[in-house]
């Protein structure tokens, strides 16, 4: 059978394509360009973004103090991560992975869920000395795209600055090491509330250890 592109499709795939399609709410068609899409871009990064996803799942849930929940389309992921304060804040990662994207690869969201204000103002301090750490000692630091608001942290994901082409497991192992330092840093700054003292050697040793290369 022939799709609007002329393509030559089986019967029985054309079937799976039109459930996708229903399942999705898209038309054959825009099924048929993503994957496509998807191909030619993994054919020429050597990326494939559902390694990049089942990579996360693996080391995330290996980490043990964290809880995953991945979207049925395969390109994001959703971490919830304990947080252990005396407002009981819920703290969780999402990671969206972007079909096609020339420079960056997807997007990180880090959200704090919390009704107190000091909460709030502590991750929105934290947030703000990340940014100036990555400002200051990433190689990558002019390009990155950040978004911030109450609450919420939000970064661009690149492949590994040192990584060369990597793959979809590698990406995804750098972006849980990514996660797992931000995680651990955040928690460090509410235990200790010591501002930007010792924040920037533990960044640095983590970063000089290869676990900040997104």
């Amino acid at each position: 059978m022939d799709d609007d592109f002329g393509i030559r499709i089986l019967e029985e795939t054309m079937l799976q394509l039109r459930g996708l399609a229903s399942e999705r709410a898209m038309s054959v068609s825009d099924i048929v360009q993503e994957a496509l899409g998807e191909y030619l871009y993994t054919r020429a990064t050597g990326v494939n973004f559902f390694d990049v996803i089942q990579s996360m799942e693996n080391a995330m849930r290996g980490a043990g103090q964290f809880v995953t929940n991945a979207d049925p389309s395969g390109l994001a992921l959703f971490i919830k991560s304990p947080l252990r304060h005396v407002h009981r804040p819920e703290l969780k990662y999402e990671v969206r992975i972007t079909r096609g994207g020339r420079a960056a690869v997807g997007t990180l969201g880090v959200i704090l869920r919390s009704q107190d204000m000091e909460t709030l103002r502590g991750f929105a301090e934290f947030s703000g000395l990340w940014m100036a750490l990555e400002r200051r000692y990433l190689a990558r630091a002019g390009q990155i795209v950040y978004r911030t608001d109450a609450g919420y942290f939000g970064r661009q994901i690149y492949r590994p600055e040192e990584g060369g082409r990597g793959g979809g497991q590698l990406l995804g192992e750098a972006i849980s090491n990514y996660i797992h330092v931000f995680d651990a840093l955040l928690k460090h700054y509410f235990r200790h509330w010591s501002g930007g003292q010792e924040m920037e050697p533990l960044y640095l040793a983590q970063l000089k250890a290869g676990k900040l290369t997104i």
